[in-house]
């Protein structure tokens, strides 16, 4: 599920990075179908980072003090943090602001998605611990986090936050001054899949069993037909947040049952799979930096703006997965070889 997120990702940036303004119309079918599905990508990213973090973390029956994953896990988050402002650093040299914007600045301060998942395994460990302090049960502690942070959602993002915090910190919680992934209401996807991660760390049979799937499958066809029917059911603001939340929580409830169906029924995934989920941190900064740049490089989006046509997108961007999945692939090649020679020493 990660790759597959990982994949759309790559396939997202690249045409909305390449493909010429006259083609982007949402009357035409394709075209509003591909931006509807692309605003999938990052909250299904979010939710196998949940999963997967918290499922390691809660595998192993260790006190807090003892676990390693939670050092790990520390170390992560800070590190994801500390990447997404380098990717975004306003200056070529690190210690001259002296040309530097206030636009800049504002697109340094701006919250995204490494921000986001950095933070949200901070606060998997700190909530992890609250629980085993308070003796509470992490499944109710993840949940209720993510039904509080579902139902405040619209009430935090109407909040004055410049007039609260710095603009550094009010980016985090509003979308005013450029953020594209605050943690309002993007939390909710790393806590929804902080709940299936420690489940199935408790029990790890679950996710063969065709009927807790059909259960889950089950409540994420729910919730999306509940998300559909909701404006109408009550007539307040906040329906418009609570409904795109349902419908993205529903989606992605179904496609985790969809691909744990299929990997119940085949013995083992192409070797690209596993690897463009092993390093999709790689991948991201690495497409990142070839689409949009760096402080210290220029990337396609200076040098060729939204001009290609729809054949030349298409295979643009399968040349971008192509060469994402050969990077990944050697990645994998190259750290295989180092520990061969390690084991070998």
């Amino acid at each position: 599920m990660r790759a597959f997120a990982v994949l759309m990702m790559l396939q997202g940036h690249t045409v909305h990075t390449l493909l010429a303004e006259q083609y982007r119309n949402m009357d035409s079918i394709i075209y509003s179908s591909w931006y509807i599905l692309r605003g999938f990508t990052a909250p299904i990213f979010i939710f196998t980072s949940g999963v997967v973090f918290t499922y390691l973390l809660t595998l192993n029956k260790f006190s807090l003090k003892e676990n390693p994953r939670i050092k790990k896990g520390i170390q992560r988050g800070i590190s994801l943090i500390l990447i997404g402002y380098i990717l975004r650093y306003p200056a070529y040299k690190i210690f001259n602001f002296s040309d530097v914007t206030k636009e800049q600045w504002l697109i340094f301060f701006s919250v995204d998605a490494l921000h986001l998942i950095g933070f949200g395994l901070l606060l998997v460990v700190f909530f992890k611990w609250i629980s085993s302090l308070l003796e509470i049960n992490d499944i109710i502690m993840f949940s209720s986090l993510a039904i509080i942070i579902l139902l405040f959602t619209p009430w935090i993002n109407t909040l004055g936050w410049d007039q609260i915090l710095p603009i550094p910190f009010a980016s985090y919680f509003t979308f005013k001054y450029g953020s594209i992934f605050p943690l309002f209401p993007y939390l909710q996807y790393i806590f929804v899949g902080a709940v299936l991660g420690s489940l199935l760390s408790r029990k790890p049979e679950l996710h063969k069993s065709v009927y807790v799937n059909i259960l889950i499958l089950g409540i994420g066809i729910g919730l999306f037909v509940f998300s559909q029917f909701l404006p109408s059911i009550i007539d307040i603001s906040e329906t418009v947040s609570y409904s795109q939340s349902l419908n993205r929580i529903g989606v992605m409830l179904i496609l985790n049952s969809t691909f744990v169906f299929i990997a119940v029924k085949i013995e083992s995934a192409p070797k690209f799979i596993s690897t463009l989920a092993r390093y999709s941190l790689l991948i991201y900064i690495i497409h990142l930096v070839i689409l949009y740049g760096s402080p210290w490089s220029i990337g396609l989006y200076q040098l060729i703006p939204a001009s290609f046509s729809i054949s030349i997108t298409i295979l643009s961007t399968l040349l971008m997965i192509t060469l994402m999945i050969l990077i990944s692939l050697r990645i994998d090649k190259f750290k295989v070889e180092k520990e061969k020679k390690f084991i070998r020493k």
